[in-house]
């Protein structure tokens, strides 16, 4: 019998499944990795469509249960053959209101699995975690569009209240816009009054749910944005409620929202009118899009108040430098050494610093005709947690320098200030200086200093790493010195005789 347990982060090889009876997907997902960051090692789904012919009979169809059963019985035997054992079931809103909701659970637990039915109010609440999870300090209002339901729900950084689930889902849109637009405004509108919700107005709402992220696709090839992945994308509400307003009544061809099911291509026009009305009436100042929802939220729940704690970008960017050899230790004495040339330091700048030294020294481990596409790549394309598009261009942007090349791409003055990568560029430079200086070795950083103070940059080096400054470290110093408008200037001691 598999079951849940407490996810403390002892051990990097803990691997956490869950599986999720949605009312449109069965999906199961197995995590593994950083807890804080945890990396996906297999997810896999079924479109069983549990809930499609709940508005007409009010069961789920013999055909639906058959194919979600199927594929349940599928995860539970890999399961066993991965030797995952930590495994949460749960299941949502077609199972909750289908009057053979029992029976189907039923089947499903003499699979050996264990479902637990969540209540609308326990889904919304575990979708908040699992943004509050992603966003660390994230306020707002949290939407969770499923086939079955929409849960809205209010946070506040810490804590998730008030969350309401609605018919919404995007199995029944279609027939709630059958009636017009005009009726379908009215319907949300009157869900939303009956619900009393009233929160949100002036701060983000965190979209959750494959629909709204294939919508934020389509936005995103609309407005020819530099970066493809809609997680942590944030778009200004006006600009949304124009462009969706194009979906509600187009005619989505595959072409125009790339990576996206011929079944979710479908769904997008209801999906966004859905969206435009619940715009209008919270009234957010953005719209934030979210890959992690419910199982990210219920993983978090179980996570030790030490692990949610945690940074999950450095958690995420730790563990992956790690795999190429490159420790935390490593990447704060280096960053440590070089914070001499940072104008400001907040905490805010040091985690992204640190975040950015670790990327560019994991470069260093790749071919170095690779190494600076790779990095960059790295930067603005993998799923890190906790950072968005400003984070991502200026941590690509330090990959860049760190290659020795300064000029801003276009691009990324999109995404990012021109202050902020400017800033981006000192780092990558005062890295290559270091690791090309100490091979980024801990006696040479000991026994040498960076400053930067009033128009002159100052390498001073100690007896013992004396004989590591050469022509190549002094052009270094050199290019570092021309970015920062300032004057070279090494202070050497003599190297102390071995022996």
């Amino acid at each position: 019998m598999f079951e849940s347990k407490r996810i403390t982060g002892k051990s990097m090889n803990d691997r956490h499944a869950i599986i999720d009876i949605g009312s449109n997907s069965v999906r199961v997902v197995v995590y593994g990795g950083p807890p804080r960051a945890p990396a996906v090692l297999l997810n896999e789904k079924v479109t069983a469509k549990l809930g499609k012919a709940m508005g007409e009979t009010g069961e789920l169809s013999d055909k639906a249960m058959k194919s979600a059963l199927s594929a349940l019985g599928r995860y539970a035997a890999l399961l066993k053959l991965m030797g995952v054992t930590d495994v949460e079931t749960v299941a949502t809103a077609a199972a909750r209101d289908a009057s053979n909701g029992p029976e189907f659970l039923a089947a499903v637990e003499a699979l050996g699995l264990s479902p637990r039915l969540l209540s609308g109010e326990e889904e919304a609440t575990a979708s908040a975690h699992g943004v509050m999870a992603a966003f660390p300090g994230a306020k707002g209002v949290v939407a969770d569009l499923g086939g079955g339901s929409l849960e809205l729900t209010e946070i506040d950084g810490k804590t998730a209240r008030h969350g309401i689930t609605m018919p919404f889902g995007t199995l029944r849109l279609e027939a709630f816009r059958a009636a017009g637009a005009q009726k379908f405004t009215a319907r949300v509108r009157k869900a939303l009054h009956a619900a009393d919700w009233s929160e949100g107005a002036g701060l983000p709402m965190y979209l959750v749910g494959g629909s709204w992220r294939a919508l934020a696709r389509y936005a995103m090839a609309k407005l020819d944005w530099p970066l493809d992945d809609p997680h942590g994308w944030e778009l200004d509400t006006e600009t949304a409620i124009r462009i969706f307003r194009e979906v509600t009544a187009a005619r989505i061809k595959g072409g125009d929202v790339p990576r996206i099911s011929a079944s979710r291509l479908a769904s997008l026009p209801d999906a966004a009118a859905l969206l435009c009305v619940l715009a209008e009436e919270i009234k957010p100042a953005s719209l934030v899009f979210s890959a992690w929802g419910l199982r990210e939220g219920l993983l978090y729940g179980r996570m030790s108040p030490t692990v949610q704690a945690q940074d999950p970008m450095l958690a995420g960017v730790t563990a992956f430098a790690e795999t190429l050899d490159v420790s935390a230790a490593s990447g704060t004495m280096v960053a440590d050494w070089t914070a001499g040339v940072c104008a400001t330091d907040a905490p805010a700048k040091q985690r992204l610093r640190l975040a950015a030294t670790l990327l560019a020294l994991a470069a260093q481990r790749i071919e170095p005709n690779l190494r600076m596409e790779q990095a960059m790549d790295w930067a603005l394309r993998k799923r890190w947690i906790g950072i968005g598009d400003r984070e991502r261009a200026i941590l690509a942007m330090t990959a860049i320098a760190n290659a020795g090349r300064t000029a801003i791409p276009d691009e990324y003055l999109r995404l990012a200030s021109a202050t902020e990568l400017r800033e981006a560029v000192t780092w990558g430079l005062a890295t290559r200086l270091c690791r090309r200086f100490s091979g980024c070795l801990a006696q040479p950083l000991a026994h040498s200093t960076l400053s930067f103070d009033k128009g002159k940059l100052t390498l001073a080096v100690e007896g013992p790493a004396r004989p590591l400054y050469t022509e190549g470290v002094e052009k270094d110093l050199r290019q570092l010195a021309t970015w920062l408008e300032a004057e070279p200037a090494a202070k050497l001691a003599d190297a102390i005789a071995a022996g």
